[in-house]
């Protein structure tokens, strides 16, 4: 089965137009405010981006992420120091920081306002300050946050990880079944990730990495839609053995 123009995928996470303008902010102290873009809330699936505005003479505290970050001067003139080296930096020169190395940016201007748009690696990604270890998610910044720590929604996040044993000699054909069956997953409500992965040390061993808004999206909702149906349609032929399904919560990411 091959999947047709009727068939394609449409997100249940809509497209937006994001404006930071009209958008929250949060205040970081010392004469900055931040305002996040692309959150979990939103439907960020992979990252994380927004804007820190940096008022005359302002800058943030030393501090880490859990992830890569990358930063770009969008207004004005900027300081960064990355592990103690100091770097002028002017209006879209961009960093590239890697996990848990501690950095700060600073407005080299006592006149004039700084702006940077910043981009995290995974929706998970975290800040540690090195003076006091104080330590936070990034999305908690935003104003859809439950308690300013955790964003409405991520408590309940679970990782569905299905077992696929596939039939010798069927691995082509499995593989294009989960890509064809990718679209009916892409639709279903709550739905935010959706990877395959196969073991090198037996190549007809499968997992499938489900990412859902919540555990009830997918034992309530997708299991009992007609996407349902039409994933096992395609897969079923394929496989040696009924598929297992587990689900995990995200404890912890190092880098």
């Amino acid at each position: 089965m091959t999947t047709t123009p009727s068939e394609s995928p449409v997100s249940s996470f809509p497209s937006l137009v994001l404006r930071p303008d009209e958008l929250p902010s949060k205040n970081r102290g010392g004469g900055a405010r931040t305002v996040p873009l692309v959150t979990y809330a939103r439907g960020a699936t992979t990252f994380l981006n927004g804007t820190t505005i940096f008022g005359p003479g302002a800058q943030i505290g030393h501090h880490s992420h859990n992830v890569v970050e990358s930063v770009m001067v969008i207004a004005g003139n900027a300081v960064v120091d990355i592990d103690g080296e100091r770097t002028e930096l002017t209006t879209f020169d961009t960093t590239f920081v890697p996990a848990n190395v501690p950095h700060h940016f600073e407005n080299a201007s006592d006149t004039e306002e700084m702006r940077i748009l910043w981009t995290y690696a995974s929706v998970d990604a975290t800040r540690t300050l090195t003076g006091s270890g104080e330590y936070g998610r990034i999305d908690g910044e935003a104003a859809d946050a439950a308690d300013g720590t955790v964003p409405a929604g991520a408590r309940t996040s679970v990782t569905e990880v299905v077992d696929l044993h596939v039939t010798p000699g069927s691995e082509e054909a499995f593989e294009q079944a989960v890509s064809d069956a990718a679209a009916l997953f892409q639709r279903a409500t709550g739905a935010r990730t959706f990877a395959l992965v196969r073991q090198l040390e037996d190549a007809s061993h499968y997992r499938l990495h489900i990412r859902w808004s919540t555990l009830e999206d997918h034992t309530e909702g997708f299991r009992n839609s007609p996407e349902f149906a039409g994933w096992r349609e395609l897969v079923m032929p394929h496989l040696a053995t009924p598929p297992e399904a587990t689900h995990f919560t995200h404890v912890h990411t190092a880098f």
